[in-house]
């Protein structure tokens, strides 16, 4: 919180199964921190979040964009009118995001600043991950994970095939290891284990 130019922060977890966001704990500078896991919200309603997270960069709205872009239960009573959203992501996987509405007297977004939040969001994930790796040993290959991953985000064979820069075929066969290696039934119940394993 003293790194940053905001005075409170919300700590929120990403399941892309649903595109759920759903909370940890919300810190503020002045009244302290207080547990939030009651809050559970569809990101699809909230497009500068939905952003953020699949585009892995912060993003920042003020004024008429926020209250265009922000649906009307998260426009400040106080008249805030600014929003930030950080996604924390490892790699080509969002796994939660911090975000806040309460700013530093005449403060000012830059480039650089945006930058700079994208970088903790980046590095707040990758030691999340490093953690959670450490706990859990992982049933399947690099590459195998790697492709769950992207099922997990809800793309085609196709788009998997292209971001990764293999066929079709291949990602299917991966797809199938990896349902066997973690006994599960299908796509769905193999990425709900890997969830449960901290590995998306």
């Amino acid at each position: 919180m003293h790194s940053f130019p905001v005075k409170n922060g919300l700590l929120l977890r990403y399941s892309p199964m649903g595109h759920i966001g759903q909370g940890i704990i919300s810190i503020n500078i002045d009244e302290g921190y207080k547990f939030i896991t009651h809050y559970v919200e569809d990101l699809r309603n909230v497009p500068i979040i939905m952003q953020a997270l699949q585009e892995r960069r912060a993003q920042y709205v003020k004024g008429i964009d926020y209250l265009t872009s922000m649906p009307s239960r998260y426009v400040s009573r106080e008249g805030s009118e600014q929003f930030i959203v950080v996604p924390i992501f490892h790699g080509n996987v969002s796994i939660g995001y911090i975000c806040g509405d309460e700013f530093e007297e005449n403060f000012q977004m830059s480039s650089t600043l945006l930058e700079t939040f994208t970088s903790f969001g980046r590095l707040t994930g990758e030691l999340f991950m490093a953690k959670n790796q450490g706990d859990n040993v992982c049933p399947l290959s690099k590459r195998e994970l790697e492709v769950m991953q992207h099922v997990a985000l809800g793309e085609s064979t196709k788009e998997i095939a292209a971001a990764i820069q293999i066929s079709d075929l291949t990602v299917n066969q991966y797809i199938k290891s990896a349902i066997k290696k973690l006994n599960a039934q299908n796509r769905v119940e193999a990425i709900v284990k890997l969830c449960k394993l901290g590995l998306i």
